[in-house]
């Protein structure tokens, strides 16, 4: 079998793949590694001719990898990461004497679920640190553009560090990692007359519905799987916080769906009855993502180390 020597391997290829998959577009992926979009250009023609293979696609979106592409990339980024962590090993954070502000990005479901304990154990071993919540609806559209390409715009540009949310498919320059998995309720006031009774398919849909959503045009999870039954619930009032959806219930005969951790929070102080949806659905899965170039930035990782803490027994 031929070996190649090493001095014949041009190592800064491998830097050329790794950043066009974490930044997408040549432009960016060239200021990444400090490469103008020409020089890019001709590596990228001199890594197609050594693969035999396209590598990326252009689509309207970015760059998308090829089947080939894909199957490589692991290794790609395991070398690349390791290198990283080589050099960087003398850096540190410590977070007993750092004043860094983190940013983290999420809605006011996860900021009443997560940010309580995440304070609370950042204050114990840094508080000097800041943590910032950066709003980010469940559902909305900014500027005529879908929710999660603003997020991983936020992401890109730093201005978030993590974002914690229902993660869908995020592209590879992104790393994800799920928190926790949870059920969905049906709260209603303990003083409801329909608390009397099961909660039946029949007697859901005859109650009126507090929405939660932050674009009221949209369908949730719970319409969609109505229409796939070829019902549909009665929406009283649209919300785009469960917190004021919470205060709707608590003092009328309305009903709302919410994640249980949420409903938890506020079972006893509104007098609420947490109730099993009467027909089967997905549980809700909780995710956290932040840019792939930071897997190993000291400071980040104890960041994510810290939310996964809140989490590993139970989110409630």
């Amino acid at each position: 079998m031929q070996r190649f020597q090493l001095g014949s391997i041009d190592l800064n290829l491998l830097k050329v793949i790794y950043a066009l998959v974490v930044k997408g577009n040549m432009t960016s992926a060239g200021q990444y590694i400090g490469l103008s979009q020409p020089a890019m250009s001709h590596a990228l023609k001199r890594v197609r001719a050594i693969t035999g293979d396209d590598l990326f696609k252009k689509t309207s979106g970015g760059f998308v990898m090829t089947r080939y592409c894909t199957e490589i990339f692991p290794a790609v980024r395991r070398i690349i990461e390791d290198t990283e962590s080589v050099m960087l090993s003398k850096q540190s954070f410590d977070p007993a004497t750092s004043h860094r502000a983190f940013r983290i990005g999420m809605n006011d479901y996860f900021s009443v679920v997560l940010m309580p304990r995440l304070v609370e154990r950042v204050r114990s071993v840094a508080e000097h640190c800041v943590l910032e919540v950066i709003h980010m609806p469940r559902t909305s559209v900014a500027n005529n553009r879908n929710f999660l390409p603003v997020v991983q715009e936020h992401l890109d540009q730093g201005t978030i560090d993590v974002a914690v949310m229902t993660a869908e498919n995020f592209p590879a320059r992104y790393r994800c990692a799920s928190l926790f998995t949870e059920r969905r309720v049906c709260i209603m006031s303990a003083n409801n007359p329909a608390a009397k009774n099961p909660l039946t398919l029949e007697a859901l849909l005859s109650l009126g519905h507090v929405k939660v959503t932050s674009s009221p045009s949209r369908r949730g999870w719970i319409d969609e799987r109505l229409d796939s039954m070829g019902l549909e619930r009665r929406v009283v009032a649209v919300v785009p916080h469960f917190s004021a959806a919470v205060a709707i219930v608590a003092r009328s005969e309305l009903v709302a769906m919410m994640p249980e951790s949420v409903a938890k929070l506020f079972e006893r102080s509104h007098e609420l009855l947490l109730l099993e949806s009467p027909f089967a659905e997905e549980k809700q899965s909780t995710s956290m993502i932040w840019p792939a170039e930071k897997e190993r930035d000291p400071a980040s990782l104890w960041l994510r180390q810290q939310i996964s803490a809140c989490f590993k027994d139970d989110p409630s």
